[in-house]
């Protein structure tokens, strides 16, 4: 959604200032949600549904933006993916230290990011050949919505309650 968001919204007929102005938009309602949302986290000490659920959000949002025609609604679903997938960034990094100890989190967390740098190189690349096959960036954003539903539903599967390992600190 970052490399495409600015070409989704010039083709509302927008001139440039307008449209990077329209572009930020989901990113300030992103990061709002994602501080509020952490702090929930936090005082609730539950992880899983805090990562997962915005996931499964911003897959359903992905999927509705893609078949929307009206500038506006666009521009709201995609606020709504934004913020799915900013709550998620501070929250999902929890994950694998809860999961894992030592040096097994340490490997985890390298591993996520070497995927993760991979996948900002080809998912620009996949977009663009999805786009260029079908003529249309809607069905890139269909097979984007793919991608957080999987990882949501793997978060579910993956699930630990860190409660438990609050409890078990004495915290």
């Amino acid at each position: 959604m970052q490399f495409w968001l600015p070409q989704i919204v010039k083709a509302f007929g927008l001139t440039n200032a307008q449209t990077g102005f329209v572009t930020a938009i989901p990113y300030l309602f992103g990061t709002i949600a994602m501080v509020l949302w952490a702090r929930h986290s936090d005082a609730s000490r539950e992880r899983v549904m805090h990562v997962g659920a915005p996931l499964l959000l911003t897959a359903v949002a992905l999927g509705i933006s893609s078949s929307l025609t009206d500038p506006t609604l666009t521009m709201v679903a995609l606020t709504v993916a934004a913020i799915g997938v900013f709550c998620c960034f501070g929250v999902f990094w929890t994950l694998p230290t809860a999961w894992l100890s030592g040096t097994a989190a340490a490997g985890a967390i390298a591993l996520i990011n070497s995927i993760g740098n991979l996948a900002g190189f080809g998912g620009p690349y996949l977009i663009g050949w999805v786009k260029e096959a079908t003529g249309q960036t809607s069905t890139g954003l269909l097979v984007l919505a793919v991608l957080p539903l999987i990882a949501g539903i793997l978060v579910f599967v993956g699930g630990h309650d860190s409660k438990h390992e609050f409890a078990e600190q004495g915290r």
